[in-house]
Protein backbone atom coordinates (compact mmCIF):
# COMPACT_ATOMS: atom_id res chain seq x y z
CA UNK A 1 0.00 0.00 0.00
CA UNK A 2 2.69 2.29 0.79
CA UNK A 3 4.68 1.47 -2.68
CA UNK A 4 1.05 2.01 -4.47
CA UNK A 5 0.73 5.71 -2.47
CA UNK A 6 4.20 6.71 -3.44
CA UNK A 7 3.68 5.82 -7.54
CA UNK A 8 0.06 7.50 -7.26
CA UNK A 9 1.64 10.85 -5.56
CA UNK A 10 4.56 11.04 -8.40
CA UNK A 11 2.09 10.09 -10.66
CA UNK A 12 -0.43 13.08 -9.68
CA UNK A 13 2.83 15.04 -9.91
CA UNK A 14 3.17 14.19 -13.46
CA UNK A 15 -0.28 15.17 -14.62
CA UNK A 16 -0.03 18.09 -12.57
CA UNK A 17 3.41 19.30 -14.52
CA UNK A 18 2.21 17.85 -17.48
CA UNK A 19 1.17 20.89 -19.07
CA UNK A 20 3.97 23.62 -17.84
CA UNK A 21 6.97 24.19 -19.24
CA UNK A 22 9.33 22.86 -16.29
CA UNK A 23 9.00 20.21 -13.47
CA UNK A 24 8.98 21.28 -9.81
CA UNK A 25 10.95 19.34 -7.90
CA UNK A 26 9.00 19.44 -5.10
CA UNK A 27 5.76 17.89 -7.30
CA UNK A 28 8.04 15.08 -7.92
CA UNK A 29 8.66 14.63 -4.37
CA UNK A 30 5.28 14.30 -3.41
CA UNK A 31 4.97 10.54 -2.87
CA UNK A 32 7.57 10.76 -0.13
CA UNK A 33 6.73 11.44 3.19
CA UNK A 34 10.09 13.05 4.27
CA UNK A 35 10.74 13.47 8.05
CA UNK A 36 12.05 16.75 9.40
CA UNK A 37 15.25 15.34 10.87
CA UNK A 38 17.34 11.83 10.06
CA UNK A 39 16.08 8.80 11.38
CA UNK A 40 19.41 7.40 12.27
CA UNK A 41 20.13 10.70 14.85
CA UNK A 42 18.33 10.57 18.09
CA UNK A 43 17.25 13.91 19.75
CA UNK A 44 20.51 13.36 23.18
CA UNK A 45 23.34 12.67 19.83
CA UNK A 46 21.53 15.74 17.99
CA UNK A 47 22.32 18.05 20.77
CA UNK A 48 25.90 16.07 21.65
CA UNK A 49 27.28 15.52 18.46
CA UNK A 50 30.52 16.86 16.13
CA UNK A 51 30.00 19.00 13.46
CA UNK A 52 31.12 17.80 9.98
CA UNK A 53 33.47 20.06 8.65
CA UNK A 54 33.07 21.60 5.41
CA UNK A 55 36.49 20.51 4.20
CA UNK A 56 36.21 16.74 4.83
CA UNK A 57 39.86 16.10 4.05
CA UNK A 58 41.24 18.22 6.80
CA UNK A 59 38.53 16.55 9.70
CA UNK A 60 40.62 13.16 8.61
CA UNK A 61 43.94 14.96 9.90
CA UNK A 62 45.81 13.04 6.85
CA UNK A 63 48.29 14.74 4.99
CA UNK A 64 49.55 12.15 3.04
CA UNK A 65 45.37 11.32 2.40
CA UNK A 66 45.30 15.20 1.07
CA UNK A 67 48.65 14.99 -1.98
CA UNK A 68 46.61 11.27 -2.54
CA UNK A 69 43.62 13.07 -3.32
CA UNK A 70 44.90 16.34 -5.40
CA UNK A 71 47.53 13.52 -7.28
CA UNK A 72 43.54 11.56 -8.33
CA UNK A 73 42.08 15.08 -9.28
CA UNK A 74 44.58 15.68 -11.60
CA UNK A 75 45.28 12.59 -12.69
CA UNK A 76 42.55 9.81 -12.88
CA UNK A 77 41.59 9.00 -16.46
CA UNK A 78 38.10 8.40 -16.17
CA UNK A 79 38.18 12.47 -14.32
CA UNK A 80 39.64 13.73 -17.59
CA UNK A 81 37.44 12.20 -20.08
CA UNK A 82 34.43 13.24 -17.88
CA UNK A 83 36.19 16.90 -18.15
CA UNK A 84 36.53 16.40 -21.77
CA UNK A 85 32.85 15.47 -21.83
CA UNK A 86 31.34 18.63 -19.95
CA UNK A 87 33.27 20.65 -22.58
CA UNK A 88 31.28 18.68 -25.28
CA UNK A 89 28.49 19.31 -23.80
CA UNK A 90 29.00 23.23 -23.30
CA UNK A 91 29.98 23.69 -26.97
CA UNK A 92 26.41 21.00 -27.81
CA UNK A 93 24.49 24.07 -26.28
CA UNK A 94 26.06 26.93 -28.42
CA UNK A 95 24.66 24.52 -31.20
CA UNK A 96 21.44 24.79 -29.93
CA UNK A 97 21.30 27.98 -29.07
CA UNK A 98 22.12 28.93 -32.60
CA UNK A 99 18.97 28.20 -34.12
CA UNK A 100 17.32 31.30 -32.30
CA UNK A 101 19.32 33.67 -34.52
CA UNK A 102 19.07 34.50 -37.84
CA UNK A 103 21.64 32.19 -40.69
CA UNK A 104 23.37 35.22 -43.50
CA UNK A 105 25.59 33.25 -45.60
CA UNK A 106 27.69 35.61 -47.99
CA UNK A 107 28.09 34.37 -51.73
CA UNK A 108 30.29 35.38 -54.58
CA UNK A 109 29.97 34.01 -57.83
CA UNK A 110 31.55 34.29 -61.32
CA UNK A 111 31.17 33.56 -64.85
CA UNK A 112 33.27 33.70 -67.84
CA UNK A 113 31.27 32.42 -71.35
CA UNK A 114 33.63 32.37 -74.76
CA UNK A 115 32.04 32.03 -77.67
CA UNK A 116 34.37 31.03 -80.62
CA UNK A 117 34.86 32.52 -83.89
CA UNK A 118 32.37 31.69 -86.60
CA UNK A 119 30.90 32.33 -90.28
CA UNK A 120 27.68 33.34 -91.82
CA UNK A 121 26.21 34.08 -95.15
CA UNK A 122 24.43 37.43 -94.93
CA UNK A 123 21.55 38.90 -97.14
CA UNK A 124 24.14 39.57 -100.06
CA UNK A 125 25.69 36.04 -100.21
CA UNK A 126 28.71 37.49 -98.87
CA UNK A 127 30.68 35.29 -95.94
CA UNK A 128 30.75 37.26 -93.13
CA UNK A 129 33.78 36.19 -90.08
CA UNK A 130 32.09 36.70 -86.59
CA UNK A 131 35.34 37.68 -83.95
CA UNK A 132 35.47 35.00 -80.87
CA UNK A 133 34.07 37.02 -77.96
CA UNK A 134 34.02 36.97 -74.22
CA UNK A 135 32.13 37.50 -71.47
CA UNK A 136 32.46 38.17 -67.74
CA UNK A 137 29.60 38.67 -65.24
CA UNK A 138 30.20 38.65 -61.54
CA UNK A 139 27.17 38.54 -58.37
CA UNK A 140 28.08 39.80 -55.38
CA UNK A 141 25.43 39.41 -52.64
CA UNK A 142 24.39 37.72 -49.25
CA UNK A 143 21.24 35.27 -48.18
CA UNK A 144 19.60 35.35 -44.75
CA UNK A 145 17.18 32.87 -43.28
CA UNK A 146 15.64 33.02 -39.72
CA UNK A 147 13.14 30.89 -38.09
CA UNK A 148 10.82 33.62 -35.51
CA UNK A 149 10.20 31.81 -32.23
CA UNK A 150 6.92 33.18 -31.85
CA UNK A 151 6.19 30.23 -29.52
CA UNK A 152 9.05 29.85 -27.61
CA UNK A 153 9.94 26.44 -29.10
CA UNK A 154 13.44 27.33 -29.86
CA UNK A 155 14.53 28.86 -26.44
CA UNK A 156 13.07 25.92 -24.83
CA UNK A 157 15.51 24.10 -26.93
CA UNK A 158 17.84 26.22 -25.83
CA UNK A 159 17.33 26.49 -22.32
CA UNK A 160 17.08 22.83 -21.95
CA UNK A 161 20.42 22.51 -23.57
CA UNK A 162 21.61 24.98 -21.20
CA UNK A 163 20.45 23.10 -18.29
CA UNK A 164 21.75 19.81 -19.47
CA UNK A 165 25.34 21.57 -19.31
CA UNK A 166 24.77 22.30 -15.98
CA UNK A 167 23.99 18.84 -15.19
CA UNK A 168 26.71 17.60 -16.61
CA UNK A 169 29.37 19.71 -14.73
CA UNK A 170 27.62 19.18 -11.35
CA UNK A 171 28.03 14.88 -12.83
CA UNK A 172 31.70 16.09 -13.16
CA UNK A 173 31.68 17.41 -9.58
CA UNK A 174 29.69 14.28 -7.86
CA UNK A 175 32.66 12.33 -9.80
CA UNK A 176 35.50 14.67 -8.35
CA UNK A 177 33.98 13.65 -4.86
CA UNK A 178 33.53 9.74 -5.82
CA UNK A 179 37.12 9.54 -7.05
CA UNK A 180 38.60 11.45 -3.78
CA UNK A 181 36.45 9.57 -1.49
CA UNK A 182 37.54 5.99 -3.63
CA UNK A 183 40.93 7.25 -3.08
CA UNK A 184 41.00 7.62 0.73
CA UNK A 185 38.99 4.32 1.13
CA UNK A 186 41.37 2.82 -1.26
CA UNK A 187 44.54 4.16 0.52
CA UNK A 188 43.34 3.17 3.85
CA UNK A 189 42.14 -0.36 2.65
CA UNK A 190 46.11 -0.71 1.81
CA UNK A 191 47.11 -0.03 5.33
CA UNK A 192 44.92 -2.38 6.24
CA UNK A 193 46.15 -4.87 3.50
CA UNK A 194 49.58 -4.38 4.81
CA UNK A 195 48.78 -4.37 8.97
CA UNK A 196 46.87 -8.02 8.00
CA UNK A 197 50.07 -9.25 5.93
CA UNK A 198 52.15 -8.07 8.90
CA UNK A 199 49.92 -9.87 11.11
CA UNK A 200 50.39 -13.19 9.50
CA UNK A 201 54.15 -12.79 9.32
CA UNK A 202 53.81 -12.72 12.91
CA UNK A 203 52.03 -15.42 12.91
CA UNK A 204 54.22 -17.58 11.22
CA UNK A 205 57.02 -16.86 13.20
CA UNK A 206 55.30 -17.48 16.03
CA UNK A 207 54.08 -20.95 14.48
CA UNK A 208 57.47 -21.58 13.41
CA UNK A 209 58.96 -20.78 17.22
CA UNK A 210 56.51 -22.97 18.17
CA UNK A 211 56.98 -25.83 16.10
CA UNK A 212 60.84 -25.54 17.28
CA UNK A 213 60.05 -25.65 20.80
CA UNK A 214 57.39 -28.74 20.06
CA UNK A 215 59.68 -30.68 18.19
CA UNK A 216 62.57 -30.44 20.91
CA UNK A 217 60.49 -31.72 23.54
CA UNK A 218 59.33 -34.10 21.62
CA UNK A 219 63.24 -35.25 20.82
CA UNK A 220 63.09 -35.43 24.29
CA UNK A 221 59.88 -37.50 25.05
CA UNK A 222 57.98 -34.25 26.94
CA UNK A 223 55.66 -34.09 23.60
CA UNK A 224 54.17 -36.51 21.62
CA UNK A 225 54.03 -37.23 17.66
CA UNK A 226 50.42 -35.75 17.65
CA UNK A 227 51.84 -32.38 18.95
CA UNK A 228 54.72 -32.20 16.18
CA UNK A 229 51.90 -33.03 13.76
CA UNK A 230 49.15 -30.21 15.13
CA UNK A 231 52.14 -27.27 15.00
CA UNK A 232 53.32 -27.96 11.81
CA UNK A 233 49.50 -28.43 10.58
CA UNK A 234 48.82 -24.99 12.12
CA UNK A 235 51.96 -23.29 10.53
CA UNK A 236 50.81 -24.47 7.29
CA UNK A 237 47.62 -22.79 7.73
CA UNK A 238 49.30 -19.55 8.30
CA UNK A 239 51.65 -19.77 5.84
CA UNK A 240 48.31 -20.03 3.27
CA UNK A 241 46.97 -17.39 5.14
CA UNK A 242 49.89 -15.32 4.95
CA UNK A 243 50.14 -16.18 1.02
CA UNK A 244 46.77 -14.82 0.36
CA UNK A 245 47.06 -11.42 2.50
CA UNK A 246 50.19 -10.87 0.12
CA UNK A 247 48.19 -11.06 -2.90
CA UNK A 248 45.16 -8.88 -0.91
CA UNK A 249 47.31 -6.21 -0.25
CA UNK A 250 49.20 -6.32 -3.42
CA UNK A 251 45.84 -6.29 -5.61
CA UNK A 252 45.10 -2.94 -2.67
CA UNK A 253 48.20 -0.83 -4.25
CA UNK A 254 47.47 -1.77 -7.56
CA UNK A 255 43.51 -0.45 -7.20
CA UNK A 256 44.79 2.64 -5.22
CA UNK A 257 47.67 3.57 -8.53
CA UNK A 258 44.82 3.04 -10.67
CA UNK A 259 42.88 5.71 -9.01
CA UNK A 260 45.45 7.79 -9.35
CA UNK A 261 46.32 7.90 -12.71
CA UNK A 262 49.85 5.42 -11.94
CA UNK A 263 51.30 2.57 -13.71
CA UNK A 264 49.48 -0.44 -11.55
CA UNK A 265 52.81 -2.08 -10.64
CA UNK A 266 52.21 -2.24 -6.66
CA UNK A 267 54.71 0.01 -6.05
CA UNK A 268 53.16 2.57 -3.78
CA UNK A 269 53.87 2.87 -0.12
CA UNK A 270 51.14 2.65 2.75
CA UNK A 271 50.89 4.14 6.08
CA UNK A 272 52.25 2.49 9.25
CA UNK A 273 49.09 2.44 10.90
CA UNK A 274 45.10 3.30 10.44
CA UNK A 275 44.77 7.14 11.48
CA UNK A 276 42.34 8.01 15.18
CA UNK A 277 39.20 9.61 14.11
CA UNK A 278 37.80 12.26 15.87
CA UNK A 279 34.97 11.06 17.80
CA UNK A 280 31.80 11.80 15.45
CA UNK A 281 29.37 11.94 18.29
CA UNK A 282 31.21 14.84 20.74
CA UNK A 283 30.61 17.95 21.76
CA UNK A 284 28.76 20.27 19.60
CA UNK A 285 25.79 20.03 17.26
CA UNK A 286 25.82 18.14 14.38
CA UNK A 287 25.83 19.74 11.35
CA UNK A 288 24.39 17.10 8.99
CA UNK A 289 21.99 19.44 8.10
CA UNK A 290 17.96 17.50 7.43
CA UNK A 291 17.11 15.57 4.48
CA UNK A 292 15.45 18.38 3.00
CA UNK A 293 18.86 20.80 3.20
CA UNK A 294 20.64 17.72 1.23
CA UNK A 295 18.92 18.42 -1.77
CA UNK A 296 20.93 21.47 -2.50
CA UNK A 297 24.35 20.11 -1.32
CA UNK A 298 24.65 16.94 -3.38
CA UNK A 299 25.76 17.47 -7.01
CA UNK A 300 23.80 14.33 -8.22
CA UNK A 301 20.59 15.63 -6.80
CA UNK A 302 20.96 18.79 -7.65
CA UNK A 303 21.96 17.54 -11.53
CA UNK A 304 19.08 15.13 -11.35
CA UNK A 305 16.71 18.34 -10.85
CA UNK A 306 18.24 20.19 -13.26
CA UNK A 307 17.54 17.17 -15.57
CA UNK A 308 14.00 17.38 -14.63
CA UNK A 309 14.02 20.88 -15.53
CA UNK A 310 14.96 20.26 -19.03
CA UNK A 311 12.82 17.38 -19.70
CA UNK A 312 9.97 19.67 -18.62
CA UNK A 313 11.41 21.97 -21.57
CA UNK A 314 11.81 19.21 -24.48
CA UNK A 315 8.60 18.02 -23.71
CA UNK A 316 7.37 22.01 -24.25
CA UNK A 317 9.30 22.41 -27.15
CA UNK A 318 7.92 18.79 -28.82
CA UNK A 319 4.53 20.12 -27.80
CA UNK A 320 5.07 23.38 -29.61
CA UNK A 321 6.35 21.70 -32.76
CA UNK A 322 2.65 20.88 -33.63
CA UNK A 323 2.00 24.82 -33.84
CA UNK A 324 2.65 26.62 -37.10
CA UNK A 325 6.30 27.71 -37.62
CA UNK A 326 7.09 31.64 -39.21
CA UNK A 327 10.25 31.88 -40.71
CA UNK A 328 11.93 34.34 -43.26
CA UNK A 329 14.43 34.43 -45.48
CA UNK A 330 15.44 37.40 -47.87
CA UNK A 331 18.97 38.21 -50.31
CA UNK A 332 20.36 40.51 -51.84
CA UNK A 333 22.77 40.58 -54.63
CA UNK A 334 24.09 42.76 -57.51
CA UNK A 335 25.94 41.92 -60.64
CA UNK A 336 28.80 43.22 -62.37
CA UNK A 337 30.57 43.14 -65.65
CA UNK A 338 34.16 42.88 -64.28
CA UNK A 339 36.47 42.05 -61.93
CA UNK A 340 37.65 45.57 -61.09
CA UNK A 341 34.26 46.94 -60.55
CA UNK A 342 32.91 44.44 -57.98
CA UNK A 343 31.28 46.06 -55.23
CA UNK A 344 28.32 45.70 -52.57
CA UNK A 345 25.62 48.68 -52.46
CA UNK A 346 22.28 47.87 -50.87
CA UNK A 347 20.64 50.45 -53.07
CA UNK A 348 22.23 49.25 -56.62
CA UNK A 349 21.44 45.27 -55.05
CA UNK A 350 18.31 42.98 -56.25
CA UNK A 351 16.79 42.58 -53.05
CA UNK A 352 13.81 39.88 -52.05
CA UNK A 353 12.50 39.04 -48.69
CA UNK A 354 9.93 36.40 -47.82
CA UNK A 355 7.91 35.36 -45.19
CA UNK A 356 6.81 31.80 -44.95
CA UNK A 357 4.54 30.30 -42.56
CA UNK A 358 3.60 26.70 -42.11
CA UNK A 359 1.46 24.43 -40.49
CA UNK A 360 2.08 20.86 -40.43
CA UNK A 361 -0.90 19.04 -41.71
CA UNK A 362 0.16 15.32 -42.26
CA UNK A 363 3.84 13.79 -41.11
CA UNK A 364 2.53 10.32 -40.67
CA UNK A 365 2.22 10.82 -36.92
CA UNK A 366 5.56 11.84 -36.42
CA UNK A 367 5.39 15.07 -34.66
CA UNK A 368 2.89 13.92 -31.97
CA UNK A 369 5.06 10.62 -31.56
CA UNK A 370 7.59 13.20 -30.85
CA UNK A 371 5.56 14.73 -28.36
CA UNK A 372 3.97 11.38 -26.25
CA UNK A 373 7.54 10.47 -26.19
CA UNK A 374 9.40 13.70 -24.81
CA UNK A 375 6.34 13.62 -22.15
CA UNK A 376 7.28 9.92 -21.48
CA UNK A 377 10.65 10.52 -21.17
CA UNK A 378 9.53 13.88 -18.88
CA UNK A 379 7.82 11.64 -16.55
CA UNK A 380 10.58 8.97 -16.44
CA UNK A 381 12.58 11.96 -15.07
CA UNK A 382 10.50 12.30 -12.68
CA UNK A 383 10.74 9.19 -11.13
CA UNK A 384 14.48 9.30 -11.39
CA UNK A 385 14.54 12.07 -9.39
CA UNK A 386 12.68 10.49 -6.68
CA UNK A 387 14.89 7.72 -6.95
CA UNK A 388 17.96 9.68 -6.67
CA UNK A 389 16.67 11.23 -3.82
CA UNK A 390 15.78 8.38 -1.80
CA UNK A 391 19.35 7.02 -2.88
CA UNK A 392 20.71 10.22 -0.91
CA UNK A 393 18.84 9.63 2.05
CA UNK A 394 19.42 6.08 2.04
CA UNK A 395 23.03 6.67 2.11
CA UNK A 396 22.90 9.13 4.88
CA UNK A 397 21.00 6.98 7.09
CA UNK A 398 22.75 4.15 6.56
CA UNK A 399 26.18 5.81 7.32
CA UNK A 400 24.90 8.23 10.28
CA UNK A 401 23.95 4.56 11.77
CA UNK A 402 26.80 2.63 11.06
CA UNK A 403 29.19 5.66 12.92
CA UNK A 404 27.37 4.46 15.80
CA UNK A 405 27.69 0.25 15.71
CA UNK A 406 31.06 0.80 13.81
CA UNK A 407 32.21 3.15 17.20
CA UNK A 408 30.76 0.20 19.70
CA UNK A 409 31.93 -2.34 17.69
CA UNK A 410 35.50 -1.22 17.96
CA UNK A 411 35.32 -0.53 21.34
CA UNK A 412 34.43 -4.05 21.97
CA UNK A 413 36.83 -5.63 19.12
CA UNK A 414 40.02 -3.48 21.13
CA UNK A 415 39.04 -5.12 24.44
CA UNK A 416 38.53 -8.65 22.89
CA UNK A 417 42.15 -8.21 21.48
CA UNK A 418 43.17 -7.16 24.63
CA UNK A 419 41.78 -10.28 26.37
CA UNK A 420 42.73 -12.92 23.64
CA UNK A 421 46.41 -11.57 24.12
CA UNK A 422 46.70 -11.44 27.45
CA UNK A 423 45.02 -15.37 27.15
CA UNK A 424 47.27 -16.00 24.45
CA UNK A 425 51.01 -15.16 27.07
CA UNK A 426 49.43 -16.99 29.62
CA UNK A 427 48.41 -20.48 27.52
CA UNK A 428 52.04 -20.10 26.49
CA UNK A 429 53.26 -19.93 29.86
CA UNK A 430 51.09 -22.84 30.89
CA UNK A 431 52.05 -25.36 27.84
CA UNK A 432 55.81 -24.80 28.53
CA UNK A 433 55.20 -25.22 32.18
CA UNK A 434 53.61 -28.64 31.24
CA UNK A 435 49.89 -27.61 32.66
CA UNK A 436 48.30 -27.16 29.68
CA UNK A 437 47.97 -28.86 25.74
CA UNK A 438 48.98 -28.22 22.39
CA UNK A 439 45.32 -28.08 21.56
CA UNK A 440 44.64 -24.89 24.31
CA UNK A 441 48.11 -23.36 23.01
CA UNK A 442 47.07 -23.30 19.31
CA UNK A 443 43.35 -22.19 19.99
CA UNK A 444 44.48 -19.13 22.10
CA UNK A 445 47.24 -17.53 19.12
CA UNK A 446 44.28 -18.66 16.85
CA UNK A 447 41.67 -16.56 18.73
CA UNK A 448 44.33 -13.69 19.44
CA UNK A 449 45.12 -13.04 15.49
CA UNK A 450 41.89 -13.41 14.87
CA UNK A 451 41.11 -10.36 17.39
CA UNK A 452 43.44 -8.49 15.99
CA UNK A 453 42.74 -8.83 12.71
CA UNK A 454 38.91 -8.42 13.01
CA UNK A 455 40.56 -4.97 15.33
CA UNK A 456 42.22 -3.66 12.34
CA UNK A 457 39.36 -4.67 10.01
CA UNK A 458 36.98 -2.42 12.05
CA UNK A 459 38.83 0.50 12.39
CA UNK A 460 39.62 0.66 8.73
CA UNK A 461 35.59 -0.18 8.17
CA UNK A 462 35.29 3.06 10.73
CA UNK A 463 37.50 5.21 8.44
CA UNK A 464 35.81 4.32 5.24
CA UNK A 465 32.14 4.53 6.33
CA UNK A 466 33.48 8.09 7.89
CA UNK A 467 34.16 8.86 4.30
CA UNK A 468 30.72 7.32 3.15
CA UNK A 469 29.25 9.67 5.18
CA UNK A 470 31.18 12.64 3.67
CA UNK A 471 30.15 11.35 0.37
CA UNK A 472 26.44 10.84 1.14
CA UNK A 473 25.91 14.44 2.55
CA UNK A 474 27.93 15.85 -0.47
CA UNK A 475 30.77 17.40 1.77
CA UNK A 476 33.00 19.66 0.10
CA UNK A 477 36.78 19.01 0.31
CA UNK A 478 39.78 20.99 -0.65
CA UNK A 479 43.28 19.90 -1.84
CA UNK A 480 46.73 21.59 -3.01
CA UNK A 481 47.71 21.82 -6.38
CA UNK A 482 50.48 18.94 -6.15
CA UNK A 483 52.50 17.04 -9.01
CA UNK A 484 53.04 12.85 -8.61
CA UNK A 485 56.36 13.25 -7.58
CA UNK A 486 55.01 14.95 -3.94
CA UNK A 487 54.06 11.54 -3.02
CA UNK A 488 56.08 9.05 -4.50
CA UNK A 489 56.31 5.30 -3.90
CA UNK A 490 58.62 5.59 -0.49
CA UNK A 491 58.10 9.01 0.82
CA UNK A 492 54.72 8.40 2.98
CA UNK A 493 54.13 9.63 6.09
CA UNK A 494 51.06 9.94 8.07
CA UNK A 495 50.75 11.52 11.67
CA UNK A 496 47.57 10.73 14.77
CA UNK A 497 48.50 7.27 13.60
CA UNK A 498 47.41 4.26 16.07
CA UNK A 499 48.80 0.79 16.38
CA UNK A 500 46.80 -2.61 16.80
CA UNK A 501 47.57 -2.75 20.94
CA UNK A 502 46.10 0.59 21.13
CA UNK A 503 42.58 0.31 21.91
CA UNK A 504 39.45 2.46 21.27
CA UNK A 505 39.74 6.58 19.93
CA UNK A 506 39.04 9.42 20.55
CA UNK A 507 34.86 9.25 20.32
Amino acid sequence: MALNARILGLSTAILLVSGCVSVPAEDALSGIDTPTGWAAVSAEMATDAKPVTENWLADLHDPVITLLVAEAIEGNTNLAAAEARVRATRERVGITRAAVLPTVNGALSGRTAKTPASSRLNSNNQVVVVPETTTEDFNLGFNLSWELDIWGRLTDQTRAAYLGAEAAKLDLASTELSIAGGTAQAFYALTEARLQRQLSERDVQTGESNLSIIERRYNRGISSSLDVRLARSSLASSRATLVARQRTEQEAARRLEFLLGRYPSAAIASAEALPMLDGFWGDGSVAVGDPLSLLATRPDVIAAERRLKAAGLNAAAARKALLPSLSLSGSAFEQEFEASNISFDLSDAAQSLTANLVQPLFQGGRLRAQARAAKADMEAVVFDYAGTVLTAYQEVENALAAERFLTAQLEAQSLAFEEAKAAEELTQRQYLSGTTNIFNLISAQQRRISAESQYISASRQRLSNRIDLYLALGASFEVPDVTTTAIGPGNAQIVSQMTPDQKGDRS
